[in-house]
């Protein structure tokens, strides 16, 4: 018997010590220029960032990085998070992002930033209304993938800012988190998106699906009162 609970002991430190953890440091930390260029050049970033951040605070290299623990193959699946705290977007140190990736990373974690930093309560609320009338699958997918109920609100706002349908678009103007010209900017930016050759902008939701789960399998979004 003592054999035995010792081997168990043996084999539980073994697993706590295959375990790792995944470090996130401010998103500028090493790539500021391109995080910067990309803020300024894609027509959704611009628009969220010039009426919310202008002076791109979120994107700061200042501040300091922190750890998740979890096991190793879980590392390759945590691309970003956002701290309500210090208001900063973080990214995946041991990550390898192509600017697809980055700019849909820094598009999710800022409408955390807007959720938690900009947002009341009315509007909060009648997002949530707007999603009852109009759902979309990536809810199902939030509820799958985040164990943490109270996540669900937030991750359906930050995806489906990153995923937006012309009915999201319409509905943010509706909540005067954007205004009508840049509501049509990003309906006419989408409308062309759809053209049968390439185009730079916004992915649309039947793009995302094939994508989104190698692309956020579980990130962490740390709200106003991070653990």
């Amino acid at each position: 018997m003592q054999c035995n609970v010792m081997f168990l002991v043996i084999l539980l430190l073994g697993l706590l010590a295959s375990g790792c953890s995944t470090t996130y440091i401010p998103i500028s930390w090493g790539m500021g220029d391109k995080v910067q260029a990309l803020s300024r050049s894609d027509l959704t970033l611009a628009i969220l960032f010039d009426r919310y951040d202008p002076d791109r605070r979120t994107l700061r290299v200042a501040g300091a990085s922190f750890d998740e623990v979890m096991m190793p193959d879980e590392v390759k699946h945590h691309l970003g998070a956002y701290r309500a705290d210090t208001k900063l977007i973080y990214r995946n140190l041991y990550q390898q992002y192509s600017d697809q990736q980055l700019r849909d990373l820094m598009v999710h974690e800022f409408a955390h930033h807007i959720w938690f930093s900009i947002m009341t309560p009315k509007q909060r609320e009648e997002w949530g209304e707007h999603l009852n009338g109009n759902p979309t699958a990536l809810q199902s997918f939030v509820r799958r993938v985040y164990p943490n109920s109270a996540d669900y609100s937030t991750e359906d706002f930050a995806f489906t800012v990153e995923y937006a349908r012309p009915v999201d678009i319409q509905a943010l103007a509706t909540l005067k988190l954007i205004d009508a010209k840049e509501r049509d900017a990003l309906l006419s930016e989408q409308m062309a998106a759809q053209l049968p050759f390439p185009m730079q902008g916004n992915t649309t939701l039947s793009a995302a699906g094939d994508e989104i789960s190698a692309a956020h399998n579980s990130h962490p979004n740390i709200g106003p009162t991070p653990e």
